[in-house]
């Protein structure tokens, strides 16, 4: 087994819990290899757009009655804010908004190959102690119909049976996502999860992203205006980066294809703190153009204990060179 060093008993509680800091164990450091953190836009959220009062009606001489909500944002600090507005009975409203992007997230991921051919992935999402909030979903983005999440009763996972019909795996990816399910089960700052997934597909390096736990708003029962919530987030703003998954459209390829893949993504490799350092990615790269598969995978299996790549290296080096 590459990737993650773990006892057997330590490996049962994360199969069954899923969440180590809930059971009050800390997971060990996976490698010294520093991953890059998954990225933010940080977009700014600022006073609503100009607006038209809305027409409510009119008066008993018909005349037409506007509704001005007066909409504004008032910051609170730690990426809150308090969305203001006079509501339809005249009194002044407030909501309370999360910015989603308010974690600070590692992704270390591991690939196995099991039974029949599957391949087995692990995702051990860290939500490091700089984040302001608990870490509420992760998600990975896959590129085919086989596809098995492993779900559990402290987390949801998505069904792949049940995705929209416009929605081709192949052509547009499939968005694999992982939630926590209630208030029992919390990933706050400093602690961590693994998420599981099984494929026969080919391996590729794929996109990921995350998102703060608190997505809705909370506050009164009135909608607030459309300018205020035009400044809703969307998946757009949560935290992006690059992981391991199932990629079928990598089957299609032949070996000398995969290995052209896998040399036109080592500079990425590099810049994701996947690889030590330029000298080592050099290595790869001339040897993956001469397709020394054999030696490549050898010198990955090394590097790999030297702490000189990580456990994402390993899986494209060992399963994509065959």
């Amino acid at each position: 087994m590459i990737g993650f060093r773990l006892s057997r008993s330590v490996s049962f509680a994360l199969l069954v819990a899923g969440l180590l800091p809930s059971l009050g164990w800390e997971l060990p450091r996976l490698q010294a290899l520093d991953r890059l953190p998954l990225q933010k836009k940080n977009i700014e959220i600022g006073q609503p757009a100009p607006y038209a009062p809305e027409l409510e009606g009119h008066d008993k001489k018909g005349n037409p009655v506007y509704w001005d909500p007066k909409p504004h944002v008032v910051p609170l600090g730690n990426g809150k804010y308090a969305l203001k507005w006079i509501g339809h009975s005249g009194r002044e409203l407030t909501l309370l908004y999360q910015r989603p992007d308010v974690v600070d997230v590692i992704v270390e991921a591991d690939a196995v190959l099991g039974p029949q051919n599957q391949l087995r992935y692990k995702y051990l999402v860290r939500n490091l102690k700089t984040s302001i909030q608990n870490l509420g979903g992760f998600e990975v983005r896959t590129f085919t119909t086989a596809v098995k999440p492993q779900s559990s009763p402290s987390f949801y996972a998505t069904d792949p049976a049940h995705i929209r019909q416009d929605i081709d795996p192949i052509r547009d990816g499939l968005w694999i996502r992982f939630a926590p399910l209630g208030s029992r089960t919390q990933i706050r700052p400093g602690q961590s999860v693994v998420f599981e997934l099984t494929s026969p597909a080919r391996l590729g390096i794929l996109e990921c992203r995350v998102h703060a736990d608190t997505l809705t708003m909370m506050g009164v029962g009135e909608e607030p205006p459309s300018v205020l919530e035009d400044l809703y987030l969307g998946r757009d703003a949560w935290p992006h980066g690059y992981t391991i998954g199932p990629d079928e459209r990598l089957a299609k390829m032949t070996l000398e294809q995969r290995l052209k893949y896998l040399v036109e993504r080592l500079p990425q490799m590099l810049e994701l703190g996947w690889i030590e350092n330029q000298k080592v990615m050099q290595w790869y790269e001339t040897n993956l153009k001469a397709g020394k598969v054999a030696e490549v995978r050898a010198r990955a299996e090394a590097d790999f204990k030297k702490n000189l790549i990580t456990s994402e290296v390993l899986a494209l080096m060992t399963y994509l060179t065959r």
